[in-house]
């Protein structure tokens, strides 16, 4: 992704099982919205896995968990 010189970048880094597991949510998201595929149960280790990212992305964007991270915006939509 290229990202124009105003923007600002955000980068996380990821463990091999992390991305795998975030790749394959991706993927199943977008097929569950493009045919209506069910979505797949997560394993309680994807499931803390990316519950780690998502943590990490929200105070890498400077939003507030939602918590007790403290004050501060929260995030637009939380599913």
């Amino acid at each position: 992704m290229r990202v124009m010189p105003e923007e600002e970048e955000v980068v996380l880094r990821l463990d091999r099982p992390t991305a795998t597991s975030l790749a394959d949510l991706i993927y199943n998201i977008g097929e569950h919205q493009a045919a209506g595929m069910p979505l797949a149960h997560l394993s309680s280790d994807d499931s803390e896995r990316l519950g780690r990212v998502l943590h990490d992305l929200w105070r890498a964007l400077g939003v507030s968990l939602p918590y007790g991270d403290g004050p501060g915006k929260e995030p637009r939509r939380r599913i």
